[in-house]
This record gives structure tokens, C-alpha cells and sequence, in this order.
């Protein structure tokens, strides 16, 4: 049996992507394979919007191991340095984040990106019930976004999560349970692996939360590439 043609070829990767996202939509996140412009064409014909999340730069990044001295000064580098960053969203100092991210990488490495989400069963074993706790809701964090200043709370229902200690600064007790309560999601976050060539992460960023670990020992030319996607009717 002949190998599939160009066109046929196209349609499962466009399928993949669709499937991939309908189970992140379900569980938080989901792991497939495909080349990294195969991902983007495909998200194009799907009608997506990739969206840069920090000003100048394009709306795909290459993620590699930053020292603290030598990281963007608002980034969770310049706090963290190589060591474990903090569960977060991507693009929390946005006014309207994105609504997707994937990861790609193009060869395994050592370090793992950590996941939670409050509608996975392997982060939350007693999903469908979903205990948040209202300094969520209630707490407001300040949220710098350039040379911009707003006010907002860490998830809403329409929104979801929005969290980042690297831009969201908490302005009430509240909004410091709702940090402490993130840092305590932290021991049982999911440990996602990159042991393949080509292989994707699709992240639900406004449902789930995700982190780099503590970058392996030799580990140093680590890259993924980031695209962060606003999608239509989310």
C-alpha cells in the first residue's frame, strides 16, 4: 500500500490539531506530533490568530534556559533563573490572553513542562467537582503590562486564569491566599516529558496552568518553541 498523497497527508494533520484541541478543551492539555509548520498552516486554515505575547516580539518564540542575570527583566527567568518556574498562564498581562499555546519541540530533551488543570483527572482526581476557592474570584492582583497598569482577579468565569508572578503583583490578602494557593498546585502537577522528535504540546492556557521544571543537568541547549493562538468563539 502506497504512501498517503499531499492532500490526504494535509487533512490529518488539520484533523490532528482539531483533535488535539477538542481534548485539551476537555482535559487541559493533549500531546500529539506534527512538524511546526505543518501546526501553523493548519491553525491558519482553521481560522486561529497568533498573537505575540510580549511586545516586539513575533508571535512565535523560541524558549531556551536563561540564566537570571541574563533574562527579560519581567520574565519568570529573571526570578528563577534555570530552577523550577512558578504554574502560570501565558500572556496574563494582556487584556484578553490567549486562548491557546502550543509547544513544540523539534528534538527530546531532559526537562519537563509541568501541567495543571482543574479539569483533568490526573491533576484533579475528583473531577467533575471542582473546589475553587473564592480569593480566586476575589482577590485583585495588579497586573503590569508594559508601561500600563490594570486591575484584575486570578480567574473569572467567563475568562478563566489568568496568573503570573512575574507581572501580577497581589493588592489584597486575598489575592495572597489565591498565590499561596497556586504554589500549592505545584506538588501535583503532571510532569510532561519531551522524549520525541516533532513532538506537541496543545495548552487550554485560560483552563490550565503549566511551568518549565528545574532545567536537567546538561540540559542547557533545551529550545521550544512557543505559538500562542486567540481562537475564535472561545
Amino acid at each position: 500500500m502506497g504512501r498517503p498523497g499531499p492532500e490526504r497527508r494535509r487533512r490529518r494533520v488539520m484533523d490532528d490539531l482539531a483533535d488535539l484541541v477538542k481534548a485539551a478543551t476537555s482535559s487541559g492539555w493533549a500531546v500529539g506530533s506534527a512538524r511546526l509548520y505543518q501546526l501553523r498552516s493548519r491553525a491558519l486554515a482553521l481560522g486561529w490568530e497568533e498573537l505575540a505575547t510580549r511586545k516586539g516580539d513575533g508571535a512565535v518564540s523560541v524558549l531556551r534556559p536563561t540564566a537570571a542575570e541574563d533574562a527579560h527583566p519581567r520574565s519568570l527567568s529573571a526570578v528563577h533563573g534555570l530552577g523550577q518556574q512558578p504554574l502560570h498562564t501565558d500572556g496574563a498581562h494582556l487584556q484578553e490572553p490567549p486562548d491557546i499555546v502550543i509547544l513544540h519541540a523539534a528534538e527530546p530533551n531532559g526537562t519537563p513542562t509541568l501541567l495543571w488543570s482543574e479539569t483533568s483527572t490526573i491533576t484533579n482526581p475528583a473531577y467533575p467537582r471542582i473546589a475553587r476557592p473564592p480569593c480566586l474570584a476575589g482577590g485583585i492582583f495588579v497586573v503590569a503590562s508594559g508601561s500600563n497598569r490594570f486591575l484584575a482577579s486570578a480567574y473569572d468565569d467567563r475568562g478563566g486564569y489568568r496568573y503570573d508572578p512575574g507581572c501580577m503583583t497581589p493588592a489584597d490578602e486575598r489575592a495572597h491566599e489565591a498565590v499561596r494557593h497556586f504554589e500549592s498546585l505545584a506538588g501535583g502537577a503532571y510532569r510532561q516529558e519531551w522524549t520525541a522528535s516533532d513532538q506537541v504540546l496543545v495548552i487550554r492556557n485560560r483552563r490550565t496552568l503549566h511551568a518549565r521544571a528545574a532545567v536537567a543537568e546538561d540540559d542547557g541547549d533545551r529550545q521550544l518553541t512557543r505559538i500562542a493562538y486567540r481562537v475564535p468563539g472561545r
